[in-house]
Protein backbone atom coordinates (compact mmCIF):
# COMPACT_ATOMS: atom_id res chain seq x y z
CA UNK A 1 0.00 0.00 0.00
CA UNK A 2 1.72 3.19 -1.03
CA UNK A 3 -1.13 5.78 -0.29
CA UNK A 4 -2.64 4.66 2.63
CA UNK A 5 -1.65 2.53 6.63
CA UNK A 6 -3.42 -0.19 7.89
CA UNK A 7 -3.25 -1.61 11.28
CA UNK A 8 -5.56 -4.84 12.97
CA UNK A 9 -6.55 -5.11 16.28
CA UNK A 10 -8.91 -8.22 16.36
CA UNK A 11 -11.82 -8.09 14.07
CA UNK A 12 -11.10 -3.83 13.72
CA UNK A 13 -8.93 -2.46 10.94
CA UNK A 14 -8.12 1.44 11.06
CA UNK A 15 -7.28 2.84 7.72
CA UNK A 16 -5.02 6.18 7.58
CA UNK A 17 -5.14 8.00 4.52
CA UNK A 18 -1.22 9.12 4.34
CA UNK A 19 -0.69 11.49 0.87
CA UNK A 20 2.66 12.90 0.47
CA UNK A 21 0.23 15.94 0.16
CA UNK A 22 -0.79 17.21 3.53
CA UNK A 23 -4.68 17.09 2.39
CA UNK A 24 -4.76 13.89 1.32
CA UNK A 25 -5.82 14.41 -2.26
CA UNK A 26 -7.85 11.22 -3.57
CA UNK A 27 -6.76 9.71 -6.65
CA UNK A 28 -7.86 6.38 -8.11
CA UNK A 29 -4.91 4.43 -7.00
CA UNK A 30 -5.54 5.82 -3.01
CA UNK A 31 -9.30 4.94 -3.27
CA UNK A 32 -8.64 1.20 -5.00
CA UNK A 33 -6.15 0.52 -1.99
CA UNK A 34 -9.26 1.43 0.47
CA UNK A 35 -11.12 -1.01 -1.50
CA UNK A 36 -8.15 -3.54 -1.50
CA UNK A 37 -7.67 -3.00 2.37
CA UNK A 38 -11.63 -3.82 2.98
CA UNK A 39 -12.16 -7.10 0.93
CA UNK A 40 -12.29 -9.03 4.22
CA UNK A 41 -15.53 -7.98 5.23
CA UNK A 42 -15.69 -10.33 8.13
CA UNK A 43 -13.79 -6.57 9.70
CA UNK A 44 -15.28 -3.50 11.45
CA UNK A 45 -13.28 -0.90 9.61
CA UNK A 46 -12.47 3.14 10.68
CA UNK A 47 -11.19 5.51 7.92
CA UNK A 48 -9.38 8.13 8.83
CA UNK A 49 -7.10 10.75 7.25
CA UNK A 50 -3.43 11.81 8.53
CA UNK A 51 -1.88 14.84 8.02
CA UNK A 52 -4.46 17.78 7.98
CA UNK A 53 -7.26 16.02 6.37
CA UNK A 54 -9.70 13.28 6.34
CA UNK A 55 -9.21 14.29 2.62
CA UNK A 56 -9.69 17.48 0.77
CA UNK A 57 -11.06 15.70 -2.39
CA UNK A 58 -9.84 14.52 -5.53
CA UNK A 59 -5.65 15.77 -7.24
CA UNK A 60 -7.48 18.46 -9.75
CA UNK A 61 -4.52 17.79 -11.38
CA UNK A 62 -5.82 14.55 -12.93
CA UNK A 63 -8.42 16.24 -14.42
CA UNK A 64 -6.52 17.81 -16.94
CA UNK A 65 -5.91 14.99 -18.87
CA UNK A 66 -9.42 13.21 -18.36
CA UNK A 67 -11.92 12.84 -21.55
CA UNK A 68 -15.51 11.61 -21.39
CA UNK A 69 -14.44 7.84 -21.82
CA UNK A 70 -11.23 7.91 -19.15
CA UNK A 71 -13.93 10.41 -17.38
CA UNK A 72 -16.41 7.75 -17.23
CA UNK A 73 -13.89 4.99 -16.37
CA UNK A 74 -12.78 6.98 -13.45
CA UNK A 75 -16.14 7.59 -11.84
CA UNK A 76 -16.95 3.86 -12.47
CA UNK A 77 -13.85 2.85 -10.25
CA UNK A 78 -14.47 5.56 -7.80
CA UNK A 79 -18.24 4.56 -7.59
CA UNK A 80 -17.40 0.22 -7.25
CA UNK A 81 -15.07 1.27 -4.17
CA UNK A 82 -18.09 3.45 -2.45
CA UNK A 83 -20.16 0.70 -3.33
CA UNK A 84 -18.04 -2.10 -1.59
CA UNK A 85 -17.96 -0.08 1.68
CA UNK A 86 -21.42 0.71 1.65
CA UNK A 87 -22.29 -3.40 1.11
CA UNK A 88 -20.04 -4.96 2.78
CA UNK A 89 -21.75 -6.68 5.41
CA UNK A 90 -19.80 -5.23 8.56
CA UNK A 91 -19.60 -1.39 9.69
CA UNK A 92 -17.15 1.20 8.07
CA UNK A 93 -16.69 4.27 10.39
CA UNK A 94 -15.75 7.50 9.54
CA UNK A 95 -13.20 9.27 11.87
CA UNK A 96 -13.11 12.98 9.83
CA UNK A 97 -10.90 16.26 10.67
CA UNK A 98 -9.62 18.65 9.02
CA UNK A 99 -11.40 19.02 5.43
CA UNK A 100 -13.60 16.56 3.51
CA UNK A 101 -14.38 17.79 0.06
CA UNK A 102 -15.21 16.22 -3.02
CA UNK A 103 -14.54 12.64 -3.53
CA UNK A 104 -13.33 12.85 0.20
CA UNK A 105 -16.70 14.08 1.51
CA UNK A 106 -18.09 10.84 -1.07
CA UNK A 107 -15.90 8.77 0.84
CA UNK A 108 -17.44 9.82 4.08
CA UNK A 109 -20.56 9.47 2.98
CA UNK A 110 -20.40 6.04 2.32
CA UNK A 111 -19.15 5.35 5.77
CA UNK A 112 -22.71 3.83 8.00
CA UNK A 113 -20.93 5.90 10.99
CA UNK A 114 -19.47 9.69 10.79
CA UNK A 115 -17.93 11.12 13.59
CA UNK A 116 -15.93 14.47 13.26
CA UNK A 117 -13.87 17.13 14.92
CA UNK A 118 -15.63 20.11 15.64
CA UNK A 119 -13.47 22.38 13.05
CA UNK A 120 -13.80 20.16 9.91
CA UNK A 121 -15.48 21.45 6.66
CA UNK A 122 -17.50 20.02 4.13
CA UNK A 123 -18.52 20.13 1.11
CA UNK A 124 -19.38 18.98 -2.50
CA UNK A 125 -17.34 22.15 -4.63
CA UNK A 126 -17.26 20.33 -7.97
CA UNK A 127 -19.64 22.42 -9.93
CA UNK A 128 -17.13 25.47 -9.51
CA UNK A 129 -14.61 23.29 -11.28
CA UNK A 130 -16.96 22.43 -14.43
CA UNK A 131 -18.15 18.89 -13.41
CA UNK A 132 -20.39 17.12 -10.91
CA UNK A 133 -19.88 14.73 -7.82
CA UNK A 134 -18.66 11.45 -9.51
CA UNK A 135 -18.58 9.09 -6.40
CA UNK A 136 -22.05 8.73 -5.92
CA UNK A 137 -22.19 12.17 -3.37
CA UNK A 138 -25.33 13.42 -5.45
CA UNK A 139 -27.59 10.58 -3.87
CA UNK A 140 -25.70 9.57 -0.90
CA UNK A 141 -26.11 13.28 0.39
CA UNK A 142 -29.51 13.44 -0.94
CA UNK A 143 -30.80 10.84 0.84
CA UNK A 144 -29.31 12.01 4.32
CA UNK A 145 -30.34 15.45 3.77
CA UNK A 146 -33.17 15.42 1.71
CA UNK A 147 -33.20 16.72 -2.07
CA UNK A 148 -33.82 20.55 -1.57
CA UNK A 149 -30.25 20.74 1.09
CA UNK A 150 -29.01 18.42 -1.35
CA UNK A 151 -29.49 20.28 -4.12
CA UNK A 152 -28.43 23.60 -2.10
CA UNK A 153 -25.16 22.39 -1.28
CA UNK A 154 -23.91 20.70 -4.88
CA UNK A 155 -25.70 22.75 -6.94
CA UNK A 156 -23.70 25.93 -5.09
CA UNK A 157 -20.24 24.51 -4.12
CA UNK A 158 -21.36 25.28 -0.46
CA UNK A 159 -18.94 24.18 2.36
CA UNK A 160 -20.44 23.73 5.60
CA UNK A 161 -19.08 23.39 8.99
CA UNK A 162 -19.04 20.21 11.59
CA UNK A 163 -22.25 21.71 13.57
CA UNK A 164 -24.19 22.02 10.26
CA UNK A 165 -23.27 18.86 9.51
CA UNK A 166 -24.72 17.61 12.50
CA UNK A 167 -27.68 19.75 12.58
CA UNK A 168 -28.45 18.05 8.78
CA UNK A 169 -28.26 14.31 10.09
CA UNK A 170 -24.35 14.33 8.16
CA UNK A 171 -22.34 13.42 11.09
CA UNK A 172 -23.33 10.84 14.01
CA UNK A 173 -21.10 13.18 16.28
CA UNK A 174 -18.87 15.56 16.85
CA UNK A 175 -15.94 15.32 19.31
CA UNK A 176 -12.40 16.59 19.43
CA UNK A 177 -11.18 13.00 19.95
CA UNK A 178 -12.78 12.11 17.21
CA UNK A 179 -10.48 8.93 15.96
CA UNK A 180 -10.44 7.73 19.85
CA UNK A 181 -14.25 8.35 19.83
CA UNK A 182 -14.57 6.60 16.59
CA UNK A 183 -11.97 3.34 17.41
CA UNK A 184 -14.37 3.43 20.79
CA UNK A 185 -17.81 2.80 18.71
CA UNK A 186 -15.79 -0.11 16.96
CA UNK A 187 -14.95 -1.52 19.81
CA UNK A 188 -18.63 -1.75 20.77
CA UNK A 189 -19.46 -2.81 17.43
CA UNK A 190 -16.94 -5.73 17.71
CA UNK A 191 -18.65 -7.23 20.81
CA UNK A 192 -22.13 -7.21 19.33
CA UNK A 193 -23.55 -10.25 17.07
CA UNK A 194 -21.98 -10.15 13.83
CA UNK A 195 -25.26 -11.71 11.68
CA UNK A 196 -27.81 -9.23 13.24
CA UNK A 197 -25.18 -6.49 12.61
CA UNK A 198 -24.67 -7.71 8.94
CA UNK A 199 -29.17 -7.60 8.85
CA UNK A 200 -29.60 -4.32 10.18
CA UNK A 201 -27.06 -2.94 7.48
CA UNK A 202 -28.35 -4.46 4.69
CA UNK A 203 -32.11 -3.65 6.10
CA UNK A 204 -31.12 -0.01 6.42
CA UNK A 205 -28.17 0.92 4.03
CA UNK A 206 -28.61 -1.79 1.33
CA UNK A 207 -32.25 -2.38 1.04
CA UNK A 208 -34.29 -2.83 -2.63
CA UNK A 209 -37.75 -4.58 -3.21
CA UNK A 210 -40.28 -5.32 -0.19
CA UNK A 211 -37.94 -4.64 2.61
CA UNK A 212 -40.66 -5.21 5.41
CA UNK A 213 -40.87 -8.86 3.54
CA UNK A 214 -37.51 -9.20 4.20
CA UNK A 215 -37.27 -8.16 7.87
CA UNK A 216 -39.69 -11.07 8.84
CA UNK A 217 -37.43 -13.30 6.97
CA UNK A 218 -33.83 -11.80 8.84
CA UNK A 219 -35.52 -11.93 12.29
CA UNK A 220 -36.71 -15.41 11.77
CA UNK A 221 -33.31 -16.38 10.66
CA UNK A 222 -31.94 -15.15 14.16
CA UNK A 223 -33.55 -17.82 15.34
CA UNK A 224 -31.43 -20.56 14.32
CA UNK A 225 -27.99 -18.61 15.36
CA UNK A 226 -26.35 -19.52 18.79
CA UNK A 227 -25.67 -15.81 19.41
CA UNK A 228 -29.80 -15.10 19.53
CA UNK A 229 -29.72 -17.69 22.69
CA UNK A 230 -26.48 -16.20 24.45
CA UNK A 231 -28.53 -12.89 24.15
CA UNK A 232 -31.54 -14.23 25.61
CA UNK A 233 -30.06 -15.88 28.32
CA UNK A 234 -27.66 -13.33 29.19
CA UNK A 235 -30.60 -10.85 29.68
CA UNK A 236 -32.56 -13.69 32.21
CA UNK A 237 -29.24 -14.48 33.98
CA UNK A 238 -28.61 -10.60 34.37
CA UNK A 239 -25.30 -10.66 32.93
CA UNK A 240 -22.95 -9.05 29.84
CA UNK A 241 -23.56 -11.61 26.31
CA UNK A 242 -20.53 -13.02 25.02
CA UNK A 243 -21.53 -13.51 21.23
CA UNK A 244 -19.66 -16.10 19.05
CA UNK A 245 -17.27 -14.59 16.46
CA UNK A 246 -17.44 -17.69 14.22
CA UNK A 247 -19.69 -16.74 11.94
CA UNK A 248 -20.37 -17.73 8.35
CA UNK A 249 -19.90 -14.76 6.56
CA UNK A 250 -19.81 -16.07 3.31
CA UNK A 251 -23.99 -15.76 3.77
CA UNK A 252 -23.74 -11.94 3.33
CA UNK A 253 -21.69 -11.88 0.35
Amino acid sequence: MNNIEVERNGRIIKIAIKREKKLNPLDIETIEEIGEALKDHRNIAVITGMNRAFSAGADINVFLNLDSKTGYEFAKRGHDVMNTIQERPMPVLAAIHGFALGGGFELALACDIRISHPETIFGLPEVTLGIIPGFGGTQRLKRIIGESKAFEMTSMGKKIGAQDALNLGILNEINEKYLERSMETAKLYEKMPFESLAYIKELIRNGSGNMMDREKEYFGNCFKTENQKEGARSFIEKREATFNRNVNFDLFK
